[in-house]
């Protein structure tokens, strides 16, 4: 099964993408950050950065689909459903132009969709859908540097883009919503199992 995460930063996405893979033995995708030449420079200076850090993360991305087009089971912390979010969060907030914007949407909208479209990637999505406070508040906690220099207004606008983007996606992918707010992994992930396990025996009466 193929199995895609969905959801804002703080909202929880590793811990759960960590217990799934534990579980069904799953290999992990991870988002591609460590590697990303732009993500330190982007979250000082959005504005220059904007455009190169989402075609980079789009990039990244569509290799990890293409990596995994032959493997049975598999989980994306983040992926290709992603990245129109944050590419509207930085419009939104002026951080990206319009020609820029523009550049992006046209490529997503004639090359990108049309590849997802023939393509089945994603047995499961799981939205992670979290409060904005709740997600800061995770931020702030776990404290990674680049993150905690952003204001609030970033991850209001980011949260609200994602609430945007599931209501387009669902029309198109299999998803599963989780309240992420609360911090009861365990109700989580009860959920969770429950829509993987009724997954499966779909998959298998297929």
């Amino acid at each position: 099964m193929k199995i895609a995460i969905f959801g804002t930063v703080g909202a929880g996405k590793t811990t759960i993408v960590n217990l799934i893979a534990k579980k069904y033995g799953h290999q992990i995708f991870a988002e591609p950050i460590a590697e990303n030449p732009y993500f330190d420079d982007y979250y000082r200076e959005m504005k220059p950065f904007a455009f190169k850090m989402q075609i980079y993360m789009l990039t990244a991305r569509i290799q990890q689909l293409t990596q995994a087009q032959n493997l049975s089971n598999v989980i994306f912390d983040r992926t290709i459903l992603d990245n129109p979010v944050f590419v509207k969060t930085n419009h939104d907030l002026e951080t990206m132009n319009n020609p820029d914007f523009k550049t992006y949407n046209d490529f997503y909208d004639h090359v990108i969709i049309p590849w997802i479209s023939q393509r089945q990637d994603f047995d499961l999505v799981i939205y992670l859908k979290v409060s904005t406070d709740k997600a800061i508040e995770r931020i702030h906690k776990r404290g990674i540097k680049a993150e905690l220099q952003l204001p609030k207004k970033f991850w209001q606008t980011l949260n609200k883009n994602y609430d945007k983007y599931f209501k387009i996606w669902k029309n198109y992918f299999n998803f599963v919503v989780i309240d992420a707010t609360t911090d009861d992994l365990n109700l989580k992930m009860d959920i969770i199992y429950k829509s993987i396990a009724e997954i499966e025996t779909k998959i298998q009466n297929n």
